[in-house]
């Protein structure tokens, strides 16, 4: 289910899907990194790790 990942990802993923669906490779990579770019400096991104390493569910805030 998509709406238990991170706000910050689920946006940036559907950003990337809708900006890249008639673009180039080329382009669709810029959209992919642009996006990622976001989710990089996230609590959120922190948090999903942090429960990935600990076999836990994340607990997203959004931030």
């Amino acid at each position: 289910m998509m709406l238990a990942n991170g706000p910050v990802a689920l946006q940036q993923a559907k950003y990337a899907i809708k900006q890249g669906m008639n673009a180039d490779l080329q382009t669709g990579l810029q959209i992919e990194r642009k996006a990622y770019e976001v989710t990089i400096p996230t609590e959120d991104r922190l948090e999903a790790l942090a429960a990935f390493s600990e076999k836990r569910k994340p607990d997203f805030k959004g931030k």
